[in-house]
């Protein structure tokens, strides 16, 4: 009984401790040191040929890559997750994407066409944060999402 009253009181203040947990303060992040040149590089298979955006509390990096598949540019953005939240809400299943497993609370992936004419990758922690990654190639985008996610703990 002991037991079963420890574990109902614990997960009440697990539950409260998620629910009041504020967001994460973004500007204090720098978007071009979560990824850096390096990363796109990589993850393009490419030369980043110009950086633009950037510094502590900037809400986005860009890079111009130049590369033999998906020259163009990608792009990271910083964004407070209630917004993120709200948008994902309102749109479809369909509308949001394909899921991309592992990455935070939930990611969806959107192709060219459907805003745009490049891939979109959302990823959302719900309570904390959310980010963007725009790009030409599904790979690359996906990748530096990855890298983004595990360097926001």
């Amino acid at each position: 009984m002991r037991a079963l009253r420890f574990a109902a009181v614990f997960t009440c203040l697990v539950s409260t401790s998620a629910l009041a947990q504020k967001p994460r303060d973004i500007s204090k992040l720098d978007p071009c040191k979560i990824l850096t040149p390096a990363d796109v590089a990589a993850a393009t298979k490419g030369k980043v040929s110009s950086t633009v955006g950037g510094g502590v509390g900037a809400a986005a990096c860009m890079w111009v890559v130049d590369a033999p598949a998906g020259a163009g540019t990608y792009q990271l953005l910083l964004q407070k997750p209630d917004l993120i939240e709200a948008v994902l809400k309102l749109k479809t299943p369909a509308e949001r994407g394909t899921s991309v497993p592992g990455l935070w609370t939930e990611a969806y992936l959107v192709p060219p066409g459907t805003h745009g004419d490049a891939y979109i990758l959302t990823v959302l922690k719900k309570g904390d944060m959310a980010i963007e990654v725009h790009g030409v190639t599904k790979e690359a985008v996906t990748s530096l999402g990855r890298t983004a996610t595990s360097r926001i703990q």
